[in-house]
């Protein structure tokens, strides 16, 4: 009864306190890749996850906390995703009923990116729709084309393989955004034949029996996606009873954000970084 008389409180003085008139919607991030993309794309943020990159000096909020807190900040626009749903089942049926705008949106595959930065395009209220695509088209050819670059050099695509999770080796699957990320970046993926732990799943079994045959096979490099699937560190890798087997290995360390992360922020960031892993500091320049 209490949270009931706050939030019709809160909704009180949305009414008589509204917010300042902006170019566009006042906009919770619940994923901290829509916020990479609404900040890419120049929408108003005024709520991020409390998981969101630590250096936004944005209001956090959990995505397991209650409507009073997001309507706080007077938004017109939420987003989520499914997790965040399944996780806080009620939260979208109470900021809808206090006229508040929540889009569900999933983590788009590489393929899908281009319509999700439409839809997102279409709820920030873009002038231009298609602005977010051009730059997406434009990082990706560049991308391209440092590759190219360097493969004129007379450097060789590498092989490589990602440590997804630390715990049970797992690997990125074959179709997953960091695989096709790191390919349009010159490299080869040595579990391009890995199948992804269920339908849609961006990771994939892989195992130490395998981790070791493919360096027998020729792995030139071994990277390590940090994050919140994998804890693991370089030096936590080195100190493996199995390290000996990557002495001649270039090992890498990427966080998740850059490499597995949807978003035009972090291609430009993770692209970068692969591309200078894979070919050295000045094709990624």
């Amino acid at each position: 009864m209490a949270r009931t008389r706050r939030i019709v409180f809160l909704l009180f003085l949305m009414l008589i306190c509204p917010a300042p008139a902006s170019a566009g919607p006042r906009v919770i991030s619940l994923y901290p890749g829509h916020t990479d993309n609404v900040l890419a794309l120049g929408g108003e943020l005024v709520g991020v996850s409390e998981n969101d990159s630590p250096e936004l000096n944005l209001t956090r909020v959990s995505p397991r906390a209650g409507a009073e807190s997001l309507l706080a900040l007077q938004p017109d626009l939420v987003l989520t995703r499914g997790m965040v749903e399944r996780m806080n089942p009620n939260l979208s049926k109470v900021l809808t009923q206090a006229g508040v705008r929540v889009e569900c949106i999933e983590p788009p595959s590489w393929d899908e990116f281009p319509d999700y930065l439409r839809r997102l395009a279409e709820l920030l209220g873009l002038a231009d729709p298609e602005a977010g695509v051009a730059r997406l088209e434009a990082i990706r050819s560049g991308l391209a084309k440092r590759t190219e670059k360097a493969r004129a050099g007379g450097k060789k695509r590498p092989r490589f393989l990602i440590e997804a999770t630390g715990r049970e080796l797992h690997t990125c699957s074959p179709e997953s955004w960091a695989a096709r990320l790191a390919a349009l970046c010159g490299g080869v993926n040595a579990a391009a034949d890995a199948i992804p732990q269920r339908k849609g799943s961006s990771v994939a079994p892989w195992g130490l029996e395998r981790v070791l045959k493919s360096l027998d096979d020729g792995l030139d490099v071994y990277i390590v996606q940090r994050g919140a699937m994998n804890a693991s560190t370089l030096n936590d890798v080195q100190s493996r009873p199995w390290a000996a087997a990557l002495s001649k290995v270039k090992l890498a360390e990427m966080p998740e954000a850059d490499l597995s992360r949807p978003s035009l922020l972090g291609l430009e960031r993770g692209g970068k970084k692969l591309l200078e892993i894979f070919f050295g500091e000045e094709a990624a320049e």
